[in-house]
């Protein structure tokens, strides 16, 4: 588990999620911690994740 840098606040409890969208990376998150500190994470697709057209 990681955590805000500045006030500890667990990563996995974002306070606010400002924007979320998909790109070809994968997920792309940007949340604002309860201290204000805003942070983007990606999460990948993986195989099983793959959109396939007709399903």
């Amino acid at each position: 588990m990681t955590e805000c840098p500045v006030c500890a606040w667990p990563e996995s409890e974002p306070y606010e999620v400002l924007s979320r969208h998909a790109t070809s990376e994968g997920l792309v998150t940007y949340t604002r911690c309860a201290c204000g500190e805003v942070r983007v994470s990606l999460l990948r697709y993986g195989v099983a994740e793959t959109l396939r057209p007709g399903r």
